[in-house]
């Protein structure tokens, strides 16, 4: 069984969060390099640790004790929208493994902060790669994918006097044909198809501002080259169309919403 920070200790978070981050970073006493480098130690510390940095389980607990108070006030100071203690304690899971700087940048804390929980839940799962320092390349990791699900599942754990209803008949996967985004692609292939029309562009405008960028871009083109902007202009529009339902399509394939 993993060791445990003390739970006696003053943690500023719910300890479902200080867990969470305890059994996803893992103790180690000695200093070791993470899988991007970096030299850490503890619960996952980097600050101030080298490659001769020794600690005892008390001083690691100490230490993420102290980090996470005050990554809790600087995350609770982002929240213009304030979090439960659980919410707070997924997000401040979030930035101790992200940092500070890029969580203030985050979907999560935008859509938190506009109350779109549902949102913010599955941004967590934008956060799970890292980027390989042998290639350089960012790569998905099946750990940090794991790590998101968790913490999007504790941001979204209702209070124990909440009351939450949980159907018993739950409705299957939405038809992709439903999709807005789907039906913002085929409305963009069928006005290519039939019409070039200024009009027809400013309807679609609505499902993405793509169209009017491509619109107003076909339009210059057209008058350089000399060609009837209205035949660039459809098949402009059918080509943007496409794009958007086979993104759509390749989504779902991978279990997005």
């Amino acid at each position: 069984m993993r060791p445990l920070p003390d739970p006696r200790l003053p943690w500023p978070i719910a300890l479902a969060g200080v867990y969470e981050i305890a059994n996803s970073e893992g103790l180690r006493l000695r200093a070791y390099r993470c899988w991007a480098g970096r030299w850490s130690c503890g619960w996952g510390e980097t600050d101030g640790v080298g490659p001769t940095t020794q600690w005892t389980k008390e001083y690691a607990d100490g230490r993420l004790c102290d980090s996470l108070a005050d990554l809790a006030e600087r995350v609770r100071a982002l929240c213009t929208d304030a979090p439960t203690d659980d919410e707070l304690a997924a997000m401040v899971s979030l930035a101790y493994n992200i940092g500070p700087t890029a969580f203030a940048r985050s979907t999560v804390l935008r859509q938190h902060n506009a109350g779109n929980r549902q949102a913010a839940a599955r941004a967590f799962g934008l956060w799970n790669k890292a980027r390989n320092p042998r290639t350089g390349q960012l790569e998905e990791l099946p750990g940090l994918t794991a790590r998101r699900a968790r913490e999007a599942a504790l941001y979204l754990k209702p209070d124990d006097d909440a009351d939450v209803p949980m159907p018993q008949v739950v409705d299957g996967e939405s038809p992709i044909a439903r999709s807005p985004i789907n039906a913002g692609g085929a409305a963009a292939v069928g006005a290519g198809a039939l019409t070039a029309a200024t009009q027809a562009a400013d309807q679609l405008q609505q499902v993405s501002g793509v169209f009017s960028t491509v619109k107003a871009a076909v339009q210059q083109f057209a008058e350089f080259v000399g060609v009837p902007p209205g035949m660039l202009l459809a098949a402009a529009l059918m080509a943007v169309g496409v794009m958007v339902m086979q993104q759509r399509r390749r989504q779902r394939a991978e279990g997005w919403a």
